[in-house]
């Protein structure tokens, strides 16, 4: 299969070891997740110690808004990143750059939709997630600004995964890193020196995303690689737009599911435990995104091989890369699960001071962690069937995920167990997840030895 790399930027896809491919693009992606995460966490810290737990509880109250933003970022991203994949893998560049204006195009028909509900019904997100008083209006505020930077974050998100599709995950890392080194440095001049408070943060947020934007954007303006935007690749090809939309659909729905958890999660928690209970929501979600995103990362990496070797039909690579993405994903998250058990408590006082405050968030950090290495297996199976072009069994995945197990959960548990129910949500979901996971993928395998296909 020499020829894979002939004349083509991203033949070596098809040719290098695997593990060798994995660590090429996994390393950058993970890079900058943990970067991301990092700006996630230390945004937290400055509001626990600068403004208050009330801060803390405020940006909880739109984590629904910002998922559901991230929903339909995902959509383009993750369509458009497996059938450019595909495409560069079938040697049709072509078509890999008519899938890149209709994605793009995609991106900014999601972004004006996320921006008009966002502006126009900022009151009533912030009280259906069970916002009110004081913290309610802080969170109103926050997402007021948030919004400004929702047509940059999804722009770049969706940039990102083109060009990872088309073998530069170490450009794409950049994206990432810039935004989160902006985000730290105005964070400390927004919120320390000038003393602006939940605004500071949110003003932080946007100009970051901006800079995450332009970086990408570079990508593309310098012709870096292989593929060019041509405007008329914005005309929408209806059979290319439902590809993209049918492929993104399953981490889409995953992204809207959580995000309706996380509204439902908000007035659980404000039920049974008070606005103390949703601050150690954010507490969780802080080091979540730093103990969880690496995996994200790593399933991110390995779709576009994926991708390209199914349509290379490399067969023997992808279940190489499946099982290589299997392995480090749940070795991480087993070796992530004993940290949570044996550091909770310093982790959490890195964000506050207040006792109360820390007793609840270690208990909720330790429950909701505990089931945390099934999610391996879900994260890199669904990357597995989007990055192969199988979206009707990864929508079923994420049916039975998001549906069947992650919305029952949170409203039946509490009723039982209060607060503790709240918390033991997670686990539930994240083990009936992971069984379902293993069960889609030893099907696949089952028929592809019942068909002799083992090439």
């Amino acid at each position: 299969m020499d020829e894979l790399n002939t004349g083509s930027k991203s033949g070596y896809m098809g040719t290098e070891p695997i593990i060798k491919l994995i660590i090429k693009f996994a390393l950058p992606s993970i890079g900058g997740m943990v970067a991301h995460s990092l700006y996630n966490i230390i945004d937290r810290i400055f509001m626990g110690h600068y403004v208050g737990t009330e801060a803390l509880a405020a940006v909880s109250l739109c984590f629904p808004y910002m998922l559901f933003s991230f929903a339909l970022s995902i959509m383009p991203s993750a369509g458009g990143a497996a059938l450019i994949s595909i495409a560069l893998g079938e040697r049709n560049k072509q078509r890999a750059e008519k899938v890149l204006g209709n994605g793009l195009l995609m991106a900014f028909t999601a972004s004006l939709i996320l921006c008009f509900v966002g502006y126009f019904y900022a009151h009533d997100i912030i009280r259906i997630s069970g916002g009110s008083g004081v913290i309610g209006k802080a969170a109103e505020e926050y997402l007021n600004i948030i919004v400004l930077g929702v047509p940059f974050s999804t722009f770049a998100f969706a940039m990102n995964g083109y060009i990872r599709a088309q073998g530069s995950p170490m450009y794409a890392m950049g994206a990432l890193i810039s935004g989160a080194v902006c985000n730290i440095v105005l964070d400390a001049l927004f919120i320390v020196y000038f003393g602006w408070g939940v605004r500071g943060a949110a003003y932080a947020t946007v100009l970051s995303q901006f800079i995450a934007l332009v970086w990408a954007l570079s990508f593309f303006v310098f012709r870096i690689g292989e593929l060019r935007v041509h405007f008329k690749n914005f005309i929408p090809e209806l059979s290319i737009f439902l590809r993209i939309f049918v492929i993104g659909l399953s981490p889409a729905v995953t992204e809207s599911a959580f995000a309706f958890f996380m509204l439902l999660l908000n007035r659980a928690l404000a039920f049974h435990g008070g606005d103390l209970a949703i601050s150690a929501l954010g507490i969780f979600m802080g080091w979540d995104s730093l103990l969880f995103l690496p995996v994200i990362g790593i399933g991110e990496a390995v779709q576009p091989l994926f991708g390209y070797n199914f349509g290379a039909r490399l067969f023997h690579r992808v279940d190489a890369a499946l099982k290589t993405a299997l392995t480090l994903a749940c070795g991480y998250f087993l070796c992530s699960a004993f940290v949570v058990c044996f550091l909770t408590e310093y982790m959490v006082r890195m964000f506050t001071s207040n006792q109360e405050l820390i007793n609840i968030s270690v208990v909720g950090m330790k429950v909701s962690y505990a089931g945390v290495i099934f999610v391996g297996v879900t994260i890199i199976s669904n990357s597995y069937l989007q990055g192969t072009g199988r979206a009707k069994l990864s929508i079923f995945l994420t049916f039975c995920r998001h549906l069947l197990f992650l919305i029952p959960s949170i409203l039946i548990l509490p009723e039982y167990w209060g607060l503790m129910g709240v918390w033991a949500s997670f686990p539930v979901i994240d083990l009936c997840g992971g069984l379902v996971s293993v069960g889609v993928l030893y099907y696949l395998h089952k028929n592809r030895v019942e068909s002799g296909d083992l090439s």
